[in-house]
């Protein structure tokens, strides 16, 4: 017996999770990324996590080119970054502020915390990749923000 897609959906959605943003640069340079949900740590030796992108994403193959990325654990505050960043076709480079780090990744100028990746392994997940980074260098968390959350198909940003 299939299980209905709605109902699936619905349910998952009961499970609150963590908002990040996942970024990469394309083939020009330019910013490139998406609104991910699908994320999870994965090991502590070595520091595995892993975040699930759809293959008709455009990101996904930027990420998968470059192989590295920054994983962006969003704060409360930040619900229109990350609705931004889940509007596919958006040039994202000039509505967000962001800049390239010391090693070469594109980072927002905002954040809870920043997990910088190198991919390490590459999965099939039904429409989705599962994509496993190691954990490269951490930006420790912002002590006084809360996590921006997804719940039941909207975003708990604390105000909206």
């Amino acid at each position: 017996m299939a299980v209905d897609s709605t109902a699936f959906r619905r349910a998952l959605g009961s499970f609150p999770s963590g908002v990040t943003v996942v970024t990469t640069l394309d083939e020009d340079g330019a910013l490139q990324g998406l609104t991910a949900n699908a994320f999870s740590a994965v090991s502590l030796d070595p520091p595995l996590v892993l975040v699930c992108i759809r293959y008709n994403s455009r990101s996904y193959r930027g990420l998968v080119a470059r192989r590295r990325y920054a994983i962006h654990i969003l704060h409360e505050g930040q619900a229109d970054i990350a609705r931004l960043f889940a509007t596919p076709g958006m040039a994202r480079g000039d509505a967000v502020p962001w800049s390239l780090n010391e090693r070469g990744l594109p980072v927002l100028d905002e954040y809870l915390t920043l997990l910088e990746c190198r991919l390490s392994a590459e999965h099939r997940g039904g429409d989705h990749a599962i994509l496993v980074g190691e954990v490269e260098s951490i930006s420790p968390p912002c002590a006084d923000a809360r996590p921006l959350l997804y719940h039941r198909g909207r975003l708990q940003d604390g105000g909206q």
